[in-house]
């Protein structure tokens, strides 16, 4: 996702923060920006979340990684 994120845009759970006041936005699941509650700007960047660039595991894969074992 780009940052700034735009208002009306659909972003995953989160935390969100205002590029003009720093209101964050704790976002609970997927739904669209609304426009900044605090000074009515549009536009956010991304401080946690699935759509953050500071992802907490970035080793982690988005498919699970199996181990197929066979029996002799």
């Amino acid at each position: 996702m780009a940052n700034p994120v735009p208002a009306g845009s659909d972003v995953s759970s989160g935390t969100y923060s205002c590029t003009s006041c720093g209101y964050d936005l704790s976002v609970q699941s997927t739904q669209h920006l609304p426009p900044c509650p605090k000074c009515g700007n549009g536009q956010y960047n991304t401080r946690t979340g699935g759509d953050s660039t500071n992802d907490p595991y970035p080793d982690r894969t988005s498919t699970p990684t199996t181990q197929t074992t066979s029996a002799t």
